[in-house]
């Protein structure tokens, strides 16, 4: 079920791959829960926007997965200026150079990833990841059965059957992570994960796990299993995406935000007289 990968391999069956390079991954023609994602604002959005440069933010979330879950793979790969306090200092620029700019950290980059991945690596699910039977980065490859699309997701890690997330967060906390939750959409692509390893498999994945991983010190991990309310909410949001999808390549239309007058108003909370009250208001238009 699970092959290796090897450069310029052919995707023509549901599979899964083991080490497969993220950007291999990421450039594959398929649907994928990020785009569906983006495809729920408009079809538009997701043919015309325009392509995000990679952040330093983003750079550093590379980062610290490998380091969390390939510390060997992290330290062959990344160059590590533990002498530069900041990117401005000639050391970094000539190691840019060098080996790219996503690849060399300097010292306050570092001791935020050394030090999240040992405060993963002190909490409970590290232990599963470590002493059982788990693999990491695991690309699957899957034919949607309703639309006959080909569609992909990239397991952080999954232990028979439990599928384990790793986010960043500024608040692990319940209240601030079930925002973060809906906000980010991470029911949407738990769901879509889960559907897609049965396509695959036949199996069902019986757990989704999500480790919240704080980006300030002391680096506070939480660990929560989303609930399967929230994975329902989730398939339905992704499959009307993936029905949308399939429409629009079939005519190549792609429809932006419909032109209908609609009323709007303040949000709902603050309307409330308490809230009114309390707010504070701005001289910009």
């Amino acid at each position: 079920m699970i092959k290796q990968y090897t450069p310029g391999m052919q995707i023509t069956e549901p599979c899964y791959i083991a080490n497969m390079p993220a950007d291999v991954y990421h450039a594959h023609d398929s649907a994928s829960s990020s785009g569906l994602r983006l495809l729920l604002r408009s079809p538009d959005h997701f043919k015309n926007g325009e392509e995000k440069d990679q952040t330093r933010a983003m750079v550093l979330g590379s980062a610290l997965h490998i380091a969390c879950l390939e510390p060997d793979i992290f330290y062959n790969t990344y160059t590590l200026l533990r002498s530069s306090e900041n990117r401005m200092t000639s050391e970094y620029k000539t190691a840019k150079k060098e080996y790219g700019e996503e690849f060399v950290l300097v010292k306050p980059e570092i001791e935020k990833i050394e030090g999240m991945a040992k405060s993963l690596s002190n909490s409970k699910i590290c232990e599963c990841i470590d002493n059982y039977n788990c693999d990491k980065e695991l690309s699957g490859f899957s034919i949607d059965p309703e639309t006959g699309l080909m569609c992909r997701h990239r397991f952080d890690a999954i232990i028979d059957g439990i599928a384990i997330d790793l986010k960043t967060t500024t608040d692990a906390r319940p209240h601030a992570f079930s925002k973060k939750v809906l906000d980010f959409g991470y029911h949407i692509q738990a769901a879509f994960y889960a559907d897609q390893h049965r396509w695959i498999t036949g199996y069902d994945i019986e757990k989704f796990i999500f480790a919240a991983i704080e980006t300030s010190a002391p680096y506070a991990v939480k660990i929560y299993e989303l609930d399967q309310e929230s994975i329902e909410a989730g398939r339905k949001k992704y499959r009307q995406a993936l029905n949308e999808y399939a429409q629009c390549k079939a005519s190549n239309i792609w429809p932006s935000y419909d032109q209908e007058i609609e009323t709007i108003g303040i949000p709902q909370w603050a309307l409330e007289k308490d809230a009114i009250d309390d707010f504070i208001f701005t001289d910009e238009d």
